[in-house]
C-alpha cells in the first residue's frame, strides 16, 4: 500500500462495524433503562393500577345499567356520508338491541342526555380514529388478573408483570377501514366488521331488513 493511502474498507466490514455499534448502543440503553424502570416502578405500578381501576369501575357501571337489557357495548358514529347510511343499513338493524348507540354529530347534547356513556366513550376511545368506533365489553373470566400476569411473563412484558391488566374491553376503530372502503379497498372494513359481529355471534344485515 502506498505511503499515505487510505486502507480499503469493504461494504461488509462497514456493515459489521455498524451492527456492533448498534448492538453496543442498545446494550447501553438497556443498562440505563433497567435502573430507571426499577426506580420508577412504584409510580408506574400506581398509575397503571389506577387506570385499570377506573376502567373496571366504568365497565361494572355499564353492566349494572345496561346489562339487564342485553347491551354489551357502545357504538359511536356520526352523520358523515362516508359511513352513516352504511351503518344504519347494515349494522343497526342487527346490533341495535345489543349496543348503546351515540351519534358523534349530536355530541353537544351528550353531557345532558348521555353523561355516563359520554364518559365511557372518552375513557376508551382516546383521541385518534375514534369515529366510528365500537367499545365492546368481554366477560371477565375467573382469575383474569393472574392470567394477565402469566401472559406478561410469557411475553416478557415488564410493565405487564408489574401491573397485570386483564384484556376485557375490545376497542374496534372503523375510521381507517371506512376511508379505505371509500377508495375501493374493502378488506380492512370487512375484517373489522367481522371482528365486531363475531363478538355478538351475528352477521351484518345485507339489505337493512
Amino acid at each position: 500500500m502506498a505511503l499515505g493511502a487510505r486502507p480499503h474498507i469493504s461494504e461488509h466490514d462497514l456493515t459489521q462495524a455498524e451492527s456492533k455499534v448498534g448492538a453496543a448502543a442498545s446494550f447501553g440503553c438497556l443498562l440505563v433503562a433497567i435502573p430507571v424502570l426499577v426506580v420508577l416502578s412504584p409510580v408506574i405500578l400506581l398509575f397503571t393500577w389506577w387506570e385499570d381501576y377506573r376502567a373496571t369501575v366504568l365497565r361494572r357501571e355499564f353492566v349494572r345499567k345496561w346489562g339487564s337489557v342485553g347491551k354489551r357495548g357502545l357504538l359511536v358514529y356520526s352523520n358523515s356520508p362516508n359511513w352513516q347510511h352504511y351503518i344504519e343499513t347494515h349494522w343497526l338493524p342487527v346490533l341495535r338491541d345489543s349496543v348503546v348507540v351515540l351519534n358523534w354529530s349530536e355530541r353537544a347534547r351528550w353531557n345532558k342526555e348521555h353523561p355516563f356513556e359520554a364518559r365511557l366513550f372518552r375513557r376508551f376511545a382516546g383521541d385518534r380514529e375514534f369515529n366510528p368506533i365500537a367499545v365492546l365489553f368481554l366477560d371477565r373470566p375467573r382469575h383474569a388478573t393472574f392470567r394477565a400476569w402469566l401472559r406478561a411473563i410469557k411475553q416478557r412484558d415488564v410493565l405487564g408483570m408489574l401491573a397485570p391488566s386483564p384484556h376485557d374491553v375490545k376497542v374496534i376503530r372503523f375510521w381507517q377501514p371506512f376511508r379505505d372502503f371509500k377508495h375501493g379497498k374493502e378488506r380492512s372494513l370487512r375484517e373489522a366488521e367481522n371482528e365486531m359481529f363475531a363478538f355478538f355471534e351475528a352477521a351484518p344485515s345485507p339489505d337493512g331488513a
